[in-house]
């Protein structure tokens, strides 16, 4: 279709199919603008057109879309790009749709991820993984780990293309090994040498950063949207001062960088994956990380001082001021004081959590950028909130039978609550280094 900026005078010519609707917002690679279009057709000829330009047939031609462009949108333009007067010659008045250079318009188009999984479908997966894990003492963990990641891949899709997990179990069970074999010496001389053992966590914890990055590597590098694999380009260093040190620091800071750290640690995620030879971008900042954590602390503290204050009156007007004592606490009325704020402090921590969670995935999402590529994320805290604590509920009457249920409600709602925006389509990228990873 036969499409015109109305700030630069370019026309451009985008597929059909390409179109996402009536009306959408486009870009002009040319000169930046953004303008809405709106498609009408052509009363000579029929075909779809841009609303308030002619169509380049018998309706007006090129004479025509200059009168066009030089009245409308109060834009002064001389005359038609060269390539375009080219292309309407050669097409003849009698043609509607001139083959004209597409790279000047950006077409904004939407990709929401979509999950079919299932939670009876996850269960049968979810069962045999469990059986074959403790008759095995275990060793099967690896496969079964790598069955449920390409049950939720497979059944995880964007524009209509699922996504692949490839990883080899044999690799994972050599570090499953690794791990069990230091916690096995943990434990050993934890109970033999409580020193020894000291120096065991020790070393676990300078290790831990390494493992990290080994692990983002691995997990990423064997993910792949349609053929082409993810990649973690971030370094060690950085992976040692994110997971090591600002840890270190947080005791000597009373908790303070906590935020911060919180923001390193996405910092750290976002801006090194890449998807073929394309690096995301993050270009979020800590102090949006301190705005979210100040708010769910208010969230969490002032309920339970409520809830605290409450129940020193009623304590105080219940057994009186100068009768209160320990014996009146151990009463019925204490315990069930106690009761109720505990389950006040617990509600009050989960949704703090859930809320955290919402706003910091939504943030690093909406400043995520992977190219052209950008990202929106819609969680709601509310809704986390009612999917987490239904999902505790139907655990516990379950006896755990019920997890591969819970499991899947909750992926199906974090993955169909991101939103893939692309204005140049998902077909440029390219297959990067194909790098082999442990």
């Amino acid at each position: 279709m036969h499409i015109v900026c109305p700030e630069c005078g370019k026309d451009h010519e985008v597929a059909d199919e390409k179109l996402p609707g009536q009306k959408f917002n486009a870009i002009c690679r040319g000169c930046a603008a953004r303008f809405i279009v709106e498609i009408d057709s052509c009363l000579a000829c029929g075909a779809q057109k841009q609303q308030g330009y002619p169509c380049p047939c018998t309706e007006g031609g090129q004479e025509q879309i200059l009168e066009v462009l030089e009245a409308g949108e109060g834009q002064q333009v001389s005359s038609v790009p060269s390539a375009a007067e080219e292309k309407l010659e050669e097409a003849g008045a009698g043609q509607h749709e001139p083959q004209l250079r597409p790279e000047f318009v950006q077409v904004r188009d939407e990709h929401p991820l979509h999950f079919t999984g299932t939670g009876r479908e996850f269960f049968r997966i979810w069962i045999v993984n469990l059986f074959l894990t403790i008759i095995t003492l275990g060793i099967y963990a690896a496969w079964a780990k790598v069955r449920t990641r390409q049950y939720f891949y497979s059944h995880t899709s964007c524009a209509g293309e699922p996504f692949d997990y490839l990883a080899d179990p044999m690799i994972i069970l050599r570090g499953n090994l690794i791990i069990g074999g230091g916690f096995l010496i943990y434990s050993l001389t934890n109970v033999f040498t409580p020193l020894l053992s000291s120096v065991v966590l020790l070393a676990f914890g300078l290790f831990f950063p390494l493992l990290v990055y080994k692990s983002l590597r691995f997990y990423a590098r064997n993910s792949a949207y349609r053929n082409i694999r993810f990649h973690f380009l971030g370094s060690v260093e950085e992976s040692y001062i994110t997971y090591l040190l600002l840890p270190f620091l947080l005791p000597f800071t009373l908790g303070l960088i906590f935020p911060y750290w919180a923001y390193r640690r996405k910092k750290y995620f976002f801006d090194n994956f890449a998807f073929g030879n394309r690096r995301n971008t993050f270009t979020g900042v800590a102090a949006d990380f301190y705005k979210i954590y100040i708010k769910a602390l208010v969230v969490i503290v002032l309920p339970v001082v409520v809830v605290l204050v409450v129940a020193a009156v009623i304590i105080a007007m219940t057994t009186g001021v100068n009768g209160f004592s320990t014996q009146g606490m151990s009463g019925g009325l204490g315990a069930f004081l106690f009761v109720i704020g505990y389950l006040a402090f617990f509600l009050v921590t989960i949704f703090a959590q859930q809320y955290i969670y919402a706003k910091v995935t939504n943030y690093c999402w909406r400043y995520s950028s992977l190219g052209a590529v950008k990202f929106r994320s819609s969680l709601d805290a509310g809704t986390l909130m009612w999917i987490r604590m239904t999902n505790i509920i139907a655990l516990v009457l379950s006896a755990g039978l019920l997890f591969p249920w819970t499991k899947v409600r909750h992926s199906k709602y974090i993955l169909e609550n991101l939103t893939v925006i692309t204005y140049q389509g998902l077909d440029d990228f390219t297959a990067g280094e194909q790098d082999a990873e442990n």
